[in-house]
């Protein structure tokens, strides 16, 4: 007589191979993969920095004696420099004078010859553009009023001029 083989062996093994096919065909169905990637991308560039020109030729130093009622301040803001280089991007600036606040002294700003309007001591922004050579002439008016000034003592302070400039956007 034959000997009839161990049915439960049999079962396990048809079972456990079910379930590894099911396996294997849920995972490759899913979108999951156990693969790596590894990519690698490299870029070469040759650029160069644009370089931003400005200049502010000043006046020399003044002093103000109070002997004359008003004093004037010259200086230039230009986009190129001494050699003929100009500048190679669009530039935005504005001038601020920088002072303590005493009501006997004034300010007043001019542009070749035309007043610009000062708003807490700054100016708008104005324009240098690459393509021209520009030198923009400016005249600063200080305007000491005696009967204004309170103290006793004389008035010792100075008085700044900064011309902040930004790079404008393409």
């Amino acid at each position: 007589m034959k000997k009839l083989k161990n049915p439960l062996k049999n079962k396990k093994r048809e079972i456990t191979l079910i379930l590894v096919s099911i396996m294997v065909l849920v995972l490759f169905f899913s979108g999951y993969s156990m693969g790596k990637e590894y990519s690698s991308t490299n870029i070469q560039t040759n650029a160069k920095i644009a370089e931003p020109i400005l200049v502010v030729e000043n006046s020399p130093i003044i002093e103000i004696t109070g002997k004359k009622p008003k004093e004037y301040y010259d200086f230039k803001v230009k986009n190129y420099k001494e050699n003929g280089e100009k500048t190679q991007i669009d530039l935005t600036y504005y001038i601020e004078i920088i002072s303590k606040m005493q009501e006997s002294i004034s300010f007043k700003l001019y542009k070749e010859h035309q007043e610009i309007p000062l708003e807490n001591n700054k100016t708008a922004n104005m324009k240098l553009q690459k393509e021209n050579v520009q030198e923009d002439s400016y005249q600063l008016e200080i305007i000491y009023d005696k009967t204004k000034n309170i103290s006793i003592s004389d008035i010792l302070q100075d008085i700044q001029i900064k011309v902040h400039s930004e790079q404008m956007k393409s």
